[in-house]
């Protein structure tokens, strides 16, 4: 039995037994996302609610200081943080530093994977936003970036049931890179979908993790069709851990249906290569 196989089958059996050590959904995006979903929400709430968490306060002010937000001035609270950047995307941004969160591994050989993937939703959340602004879909922004920051959820679960896999059976199993992204690849669409079942997500999500690969573009579902480009547009950039630059976003399904131009197209591509810096 080839060990892609044989690895597989571990991964698939603990799956299926339940016995897995499941990413936990982030209580503080959720608590965000319901928060934030009425327009005239409170914007003393959401100060408050990142408040209450050190780590992510600590987050939060280290990244509106990076350079893709920094201004002239230094940022030294949320609050302050929210008169620059503005109440939308301050909670964008506490929602991406509650994920990152989930996005760690014990193995050598599995740790080294999390940047690239951590790197690949972020690009991908920014990147589904900013096409649901730039194509006239501003209804659907704060939804684009959070498909785009879940699309991939399948392959945080994968890693995290292979390091569980190891650390508790103490098998020897050699983890070269081109076999976990094998198995990354054949399977976090599957799984992806299956976990975000268990996070009792909106059917629009489960959608967006498990069919964002489809070729064909969503006719009904512009939300998957915005992910899909903007992951396409991360993988030609070689922005995760799959790289193509040979890909022609203009000629996708999803580009053609959302009315993407090759202008707008080639914006994105400038957009992402600069947003990679939040992800750090």
């Amino acid at each position: 039995m080839s060990a892609d196989v044989s690895l597989m089958s571990l991964i698939e059996a603990r799956i299926a037994s339940g016995d897995v050590e499941l990413p936990p959904a982030s209580e503080v995006s959720t608590r965000l996302q319901a928060l934030t979903a009425s327009p005239d929400f409170d914007m003393n709430e959401v100060v408050q609610l990142i408040c209450s968490d050190q780590v992510l306060t600590a987050e939060v002010l280290r990244v509106a200081n990076g350079a893709f937000y920094g201004g002239l001035s230094e940022v030294r609270t949320v609050a302050d943080a929210t008169v620059r950047l503005g109440a939308t995307e301050i909670t964008r941004l506490a929602v991406m530093c509650s994920e990152k969160a989930n996005y760690k591994a014990r193995h050598p050989a599995l740790a080294a994977l999390i940047p690239d993937l951590w790197n690949h939703s972020v690009g991908t959340a920014m990147g589904a936003r900013w096409l649901a602004d730039k194509l006239g879909f501003k209804d659907l922004q704060n939804e684009a970036f959070i498909g785009g920051l879940l699309h991939d959820v399948g392959s945080l679960l994968i890693v995290r049931v292979i390091d569980q896999i190891l650390q508790e059976e103490g098998r020897q199993i050699e983890l070269r890179e081109p076999l976990l992204i094998e198995i990354l690849e054949r399977g976090h669409t599957s799984h992806g979908y299956t976990l975000a079942g268990m996070w009792n997500l909106p059917q629009s999500y489960c959608e967006v993790v498990r069919d964002h690969h489809l070729e064909e573009a969503s006719q009904s579902n512009q939300l998957l069709n915005l992910v899909a480009l903007a992951d396409k547009a991360c993988t030609k950039l070689g922005i995760g851990i799959e790289s193509d630059d040979s890909l022609r976003l203009d000629a996708t399904e999803q580009a053609l249906t959302l009315g993407a131009s090759d202008l707008v197209l080639a914006q994105l591509s400038v957009m992402l290569e600069d947003a990679t810096s939040l992800a750090s």
